[in-house]
């Protein structure tokens, strides 16, 4: 039966020439980078297009969106990204009834984990709420953005409880089967770039501050301070250092008592207007019989410290985005594991490399009276996914070893019976012993933000990069304006919904 059962294992070795086992993420990525930092957006769309049938996955959506959004084509990003947030609540449903992170397929641990169902990282389904709420914004749809902000946070909740259960049910596998799962059990892996001091002071790999404060900015905006100030501070937690952060929450109180908050007309896409919530807040709060359009805070008595973004009648409180580079690459490397009764196997590890083009990033703004403006990092998507790899690492340990207790038992036994077959076998092993490389590969590297006053109307911006200088011609109308930059190579994409 146990010879059966090995020359299945060859047949199903055999088998999977040409399929996903061998198919490059990293080389497909890179393809796109490559047409999106000469600014060919539909060269590049064209290309992500060739992918069908089982290629179609969560990763095709993410990626497609991202293309589309470039393209500020935001009814189909919004369509795409769509589809692939309700794979991830497919996902989300599954772990709720398990209590644990569902592995997918059982062939991934025969093979590689390239056959797991990708169900995404879990910074990437933080970022794909918040990215759709950029979307929903440039199209005009406030109410959609809010409810992806509301998404953002009752996903990080659950991701949390998943993870802890994750690591016990990783250890606990490990210690029943005698193998490891310290990264420092890893002879010859890079541990070092896990372990640098910005990804470990990281709270987590999933959750990031500029959701956070892009939540509260747009709750700001809404009229609903108490969720604004909750937000605010969620940022700060994750990034006590930041002061840019603590300016969003400090005098926020000031800003809804200095100023009426009137809505704008629906055509105005890149404002945020008030939220029939926040109409109803003012009016319980006054008792007046104003509509939505008209709404005014009642003031506070004892304000707190004057905050830098109290604008002026005739200027807006806008938030620059800007986006610089793209997420870090996976390739595998192959390192010697000693397993229990298989003996040191070879088994393939992702590690995480930086693109190139991530080494320009956005350092200040020049407003159009010539004052700079510094541009602050929120958000490490580079740091995120390094501090997510770091924490991955003992189920992804646990499931190369049980990979390299099969291979290496089945080797053996058909070895004994047949020596050339077991050289195939020997051959198959090595061939389909490959890392899961997937990744969101067009995320930004890198998220920066400045928070500024400017006057109503079209002007220029200039934005300073550690490679040159990148001009933008923005158009501000509405108390609180968003605007979303994306860098890549010689290419400026100015996100901006069209007014």
């Amino acid at each position: 039966m146990k010879r059966k059962k090995s020359y299945a294992l060859l047949a199903v070795f055999l088998s999977l020439n040409g399929c996903a086992t061998f198919r490059s993420y990293n080389s497909e990525t890179q393809t796109l980078v490559s047409n999106l930092e000469t600014g060919q957006v539909d060269q590049a769309i064209s290309q992500h297009e060739t992918k069908t049938g089982s290629d179609k996955d969560l990763l095709y959506f993410m990626e497609k969106g991202e293309l589309q959004r470039l393209k500020k084509l935001y009814p189909e990003t919004i369509a795409t990204w769509t589809e692939a947030d309700q794979i991830i609540a497919q996902w989300e449903s599954e772990a709720k009834i398990s209590g644990a992170k569902v592995s997918g397929a059982v062939v991934s641990v025969v093979v590689n984990d390239k056959f797991r169902r990708y169900d995404g990282e879990d910074y990437e389904k933080v970022m794909l709420s918040t990215r759709l709420a950029l979307a929903y914004l440039a199209a005009g749809k406030t109410e959609d953005a809010l409810v992806e902000i509301k998404k953002t946070w009752e996903r990080e909740n659950l991701i949390k409880t998943l993870h802890e259960k994750d690591i016990d049910e990783a250890e606990s596998t490990a210690k029943e089967k005698g193998y490891k799962t310290k990264s420092e059990d890893l002879k010859g892996y890079p541990i070092a770039t896990l372990n640098s001091p910005d990804v470990t002071n990281l709270k987590n790999g999933y959750q990031n501050a500029f959701s956070h404060y892009l939540s509260g900015f747009l709750y700001e905006a809404a009229g609903e301070g108490s969720l604004a100030a909750a937000s605010y501070r969620a940022a700060i937690e994750l990034q006590p250092s930041l002061g840019v952060l603590k300016d969003g929450l400090i005098g926020m109180d000031n800003r809804f008592s200095s100023t009426a908050m009137p809505a704008v007309a629906k055509s105005e896409k890149s404002t945020l207007p008030l939220t029939k919530a926040a109409a109803k807040k003012s009016k319980s709060s006054k008792k007046s019989k104003k509509s939505a359009k008209q709404i005014t805070v009642a003031p506070i008595v004892e304000p707190v410290k004057t905050s830098p973004f109290i604008a002026p009648s005739n200027e807006s409180d806008v938030l620059f985005v800007v986006e610089t580079g793209v997420a870090p690459f996976k390739k595998s490397i192959m390192i010697p594991l000693p397993i229990p009764y298989a003996g040191v196997v070879p088994i393939s590890f992702p590690v995480l490399e930086s693109n190139p083009l991530s080494a320009n990033r956005a350092v200040s703004l020049t407003l159009p009276n010539n004052s700079t403006s510094p541009l602050t990092t929120i958000a490490s998507i580079e740091n995120l996914s390094r501090r997510s790899l770091k924490d991955n690492l003992p189920w992804i340990m646990v499931r190369a070893a049980i990979r390299a207790a099969v291979k290496g038992g089945a080797q053996a036994a058909v070895y004994q019976q047949n020596a050339l077959a077991g050289s195939v076998l020997n051959a198959a092993n090595v061939a389909t012993e490959q890392a899961d490389e997937r990744v969101w590969g067009l995320l930004p590297a890198e998220i920066t933000i400045s928070r500024v006053k400017l006057p109503e109307g079209s002007s220029t911006v200039k934005i300073q990069t550690t490679h040159g200088i990148k001009e933008v011609s923005v158009n501000v109308s509405g108390k609180h304006v968003v605007i979303p930059i994306r860098v890549l190579g010689d290419s400026i994409y100015n996100l901006q919904a069209s007014l």
